[in-house]
């Protein structure tokens, strides 16, 4: 099936999938609306300043504008069924895909590089991992086949070496990522940890991060598996949901947190890039 699309072999009556679908998908745009309203409060915020402080709130903003019209569009196919065109439809899922989720995992590296280690193997090796996401991401405009259905809906079928090399890039990408928060997650803990130390890490973000990287591998998995067959889109576009809003809450958050921080207030982690 396709990215976004509102159409899943069920054991369940045509009318009762179409408004199921129409209900999540609603809720999908209102979430992504909520988002982007969010995001650009704190990119206004910041017009003032430069570098990565910038950078961050303008990606934020990517996933959500990208998927935005997206499931506007296949909420419209959704409600009537034949009255978009499919390649059109595919057209907008490859770039949910391909920038949506290149604009998550470099808000991440741009944190851990930033932040805390400052290597430059790390910038090369975030830069390599970001590339290949953007370009498997793309890519699955070419790999992947629309057709119509009798009643008019877009399905497409997913290609087995796409879903492979998109397996492979999230797993090593998310693995990759784990592991240097984990990394930093231990060096910050080495003193014990405690009630203010769980603040201050839940502040940074380092929470909010993890839920991220859980959510890509849970779903890169259970894509490989085929547990929701004829779905592997359907779960990215739930993912990409996930981790942007997380993302999204995690920086917002941190921009109202700062307001109110007293100066003098101690910090348990260096201070991150928002």
């Amino acid at each position: 099936m396709s990215f976004f699309q509102g159409y899943v072999l069920l054991a369940a009556p045509e009318v009762a999938q179409n408004a199921m679908f129409v209900i999540l998908l609603t809720l999908m745009l209102w979430t992504f609306l909520n988002n982007i309203y969010k995001g650009v409060g704190l990119l206004y915020a910041r017009r003032y300043t430069r570098g990565t402080r910038l950078y961050v709130p303008i990606l934020n903003t990517v996933p959500n504008l990208i998927c935005c019209p997206t499931s506007a569009y296949v909420l419209l196919h959704c409600a009537l069924p034949g009255s978009v065109n499919c390649d059109v439809n595919l057209a907008m899922d490859a770039a949910a895909v391909s920038l949506g989720t290149a604009s998550i995992v470099a808000i991440l590296f741009i944190r851990v590089y930033y932040a805390w280690m400052r290597h430059r193997w790390l910038l090369y090796l975030g830069a390599v991992l970001i590339l290949a996401t953007l370009v498997v991401g793309a890519s699955s405009f070419f790999a992947l086949s629309m057709h119509t259905d009798k009643n008019g809906f877009c399905l497409a079928k997913t290609n087995t070496y796409w879903t492979l090399a998109k397996f492979t890039t999230d797993i090593v990408t998310n693995l990759t990522l784990s592991g240097l928060y984990i990394y930093v997650l231990g060096r910050v803990v080495r003193g014990g940890l405690s009630v203010s130390l769980y603040k201050e890490l839940r502040h940074e973000g380092l929470v909010a991060t993890f839920m991220v990287i859980a959510s890509s591998i849970l779903a890169a998995l259970v894509v490989l598996l085929d547990l929701l067959p004829d779905n592997a889109l359907y779960i990215y576009a739930i993912d990409i949901l996930i981790n942007a809003t997380l993302i999204n809450q995690m920086l917002c958050r941190r921009r109202n947190s700062d307001n109110v921080r007293p100066r003098d207030e101690p910090h348990y982690v260096n201070a991150t890039v928002e």
